[in-house]
């Protein structure tokens, strides 16, 4: 059972932390190092540039769709065994893909940020997400794992089953 929370909790972090709210800082810094190893494969191998950065762009989208089917096998496991609803479900899947979304058009912006005004966009995405689960009676650790931490060792609360109400 622990094994299996431990699961849910690695992809939930997913569906927050690695999307939204530290996911936007890292894919600038991710889109310029992939950027860099797009052009030296391009150039190494003699091959065109947008070629090998369709390929890339091919394989990213590849393993988001891997993702969500994951995230969305674990949600019909908690479903089928009575500890979320089929409307929960759908509002975290939902919720993924809005995050999801909102992280690709906000990753420009996010570069021109100082570090205080990345810092301050972090937790007011933390905050909306909690607001979210409870205007929507998610249960939290649906969206940050309990203990574990989201991303650079920033989470939320602790372990303990915590109730959206």
């Amino acid at each position: 059972m622990n094994k299996k929370k431990f699961t849910l909790a690695t992809l939930a972090v997913i569906v927050t932390s690695g999307v939204v709210i530290l996911g936007v800082g890292r894919a600038s810094a991710d889109t310029n190092t992939q950027s860099t190893l797009v052009q030296m494969i391009a150039q190494k191998f003699g091959l065109n540039q947008s070629d090998v950065q369709s390929v890339f762009s091919q394989h990213h989208q590849e393993r988001q769709g891997q993702m969500t089917e994951q995230l969305k096998t674990k949600l019909d496991q908690e479903v089928a065994a009575g500890k979320m609803t089929v409307e929960q479900e759908t509002l975290l899947l939902n919720k993924y893909k809005e995050l999801s979304d909102k992280r690709a058009s906000q990753m420009e912006n996010f570069k021109n940020l100082t570090p205080a005004e990345k810092q301050a966009a972090r937790e007011k995405e933390k905050q909306d997400l909690v607001d979210w689960a409870k205007q929507n009676n998610v249960d939290i650790q649906y969206l940050h794992g309990g203990s574990r931490q989201m991303g650079m060792g920033h989470g939320f609360g602790s372990r303990k089953n915590q109730s959206a109400e």
